[in-house]
């Protein structure tokens, strides 16, 4: 496994299944169109009958950390992929979004495992898994008005048929979608509890055509889903008086950056609109823009063109996704996963300070974690934002040494400064970091 590629391993039924799929025309098409991620045969080491190497991603997320549009795109993804499977003799094994990650500003599968001959009589033994892990959670945000992120990051089955049913309004237990893939599948789990799943649906008398029909049918489902993303809390954060005063020489600040590092990938906490995040992918950079408001990171992800190498993730800097999964090591914590050339910390860190209430000393150890350069803006306890945010609070519930003096000696334990900028307003000033 080199820096660039990654190494799948197959025994010999993985690699009959990988080579019908090789040859497919869906293998064909959905490579150069990003759909599916590009694969080639190479020498397999001893003990293993083939061996295909993939490129490596610049970062791996989990659907917890997507947006409602994310988690839609992905979905139509995996049943268009089983579409055109179907259409050329094969069948997609499973349907979880984690075999799909997001590359050039849209999903891409990832597992070329998952694909397998159809087997005439089978069921699509993936179903209940789509609906759990896909169908349910976009339920949940699109009829139940609940977001999903929270359901997946605790339970990444998703909800069972069972509790979907439950939490449904009644007009949407009613529907021929609530009626089909909840109701329907509620009472089959409460039916076959225990038993064997697959031989049981495929005395039924299954074929290829029928579940070509129902994915015809989720896919429509799917498509009707909506969410209204415009009511976020930070939707409206460049009205804001330090944004429109502050963003041109924050910018200038940052372009002076990349054009001096030419980071390969930026890690932007805080990226609201991604505005910043934009810059780095001009100036050919990938960028993985972090914000903990699904709002208006559903908007960025809109509203970025395709091709554009931009990764948003959902996440609540002061509580990010944990270590999960088998040993802790089966999904790996957010910024285990995430190792940046550089890090961006604009209007970032008084947030953490005042609404978080994590001590200044902390935020900035935790910078220093990176071990790359970093570009921060610190906000002075004078600065108007910072007494909005501490209005409700007393002097003696704020942690102390939060003045830009003690900023400075707090860097100095980590950090040189390679150059610094303060910003008109007199309360706020940008540095870029060097880990020493």
């Amino acid at each position: 496994m080199g820096d660039t590629t990654v190494t799948r391993l197959l025994d010999e039924r993985g690699l009959a299944d990988w080579r019908v799929l090789a040859d497919s025309q869906l293998f064909a098409a959905a490579v150069p169109d990003g759909r599916l991620i590009a694969a080639r045969e190479v020498p397999a080491p001893e003990g293993y009958a083939g061996s295909l190497e993939h490129p490596r991603l610049p970062a791996i997320t989990y659907p917890f950390e997507w947006t409602f549009s994310m988690l839609r795109d992905a979905a139509l993804l995996q049943l268009d992929l089983m579409a055109a499977s179907l259409s050329e003799g094969m069948i997609l094994k499973d349907a979880t979004p984690y075999n799909v990650q997001f590359v050039g500003g849209r999903p891409q599968f990832i597992d070329i495992g998952s694909f397998e001959k159809y087997r005439a009589g089978d069921p699509w033994i993936g179903y209940r898994q789509f609906c759990r892990q896909f169908l349910y959670p976009l339920m949940l945000r699109a009829w139940v008005g609940v977001p999903f992120q929270a359901w997946l990051r605790g339970d990444p089955e998703g909800p069972t048929a069972e509790e979907m049913w439950r939490l449904l309004p009644g007009r949407r237990r009613l529907s021929p979608g609530g009626l089909l893939h909840v109701g329907m599948q509620a009472r089959a789990e409460r039916r076959m509890k225990g038993e064997a799943v697959r031989s049981t649906l495929a005395a039924a008398g299954f074929s290829s055509d029928l579940i070509a029909a129902n994915v015809s049918k989720l896919k429509a489902l799917v498509e009707s889903f909506a969410w209204d993303s415009d009511d976020g809390s930070w939707v409206g954060y460049q009205s804001c008086d330090h944004v429109g005063r502050d963003r041109r020489a924050k910018s200038e600040f940052l372009v002076g950056v990349l054009e001096t590092m030419r980071p390969g990938t930026m890690l932007d906490l805080g990226a609201n609109d991604g505005h910043f995040s934009r810059l780095a992918v001009d100036a050919g950079s990938v960028a993985i823009a972090v914000d903990g408001d699904e709002a208006v990171l559903d908007r960025l992800y809109r509203s970025h063109l395709p091709n554009g190498h931009l990764v948003p993730v959902l996440a609540d800097l002061s509580n990010p996704s944990p270590s999960q999964g088998w040993a802790s090591v089966e999904r790996p914590g957010l910024f285990e996963r995430i190792r940046p050339d550089l890090v961006l910390a604009y209007g970032l860190i008084h947030h953490l300070v005042y609404t978080s209430s994590i001590p200044l000393a902390y935020v900035v150890d935790w910078l220093a974690t990176f071990r790359a350069d970093v570009v921060v803006e610190f906000v002075s306890p004078d600065d108007p934002m910072v007494e909005r945010l501490t209005a409700n609070k007393r002097a003696e519930e704020l942690h102390p040494g939060r003045r830009q003096e003690d900023f400075d000696r707090l860097l100095s334990r980590h950090f040189d400064v390679v150059a610094s900028r303060p910003l008109e307003g007199g309360t706020r000033q940008v540095y870029h970091l060097r880990p020493r």
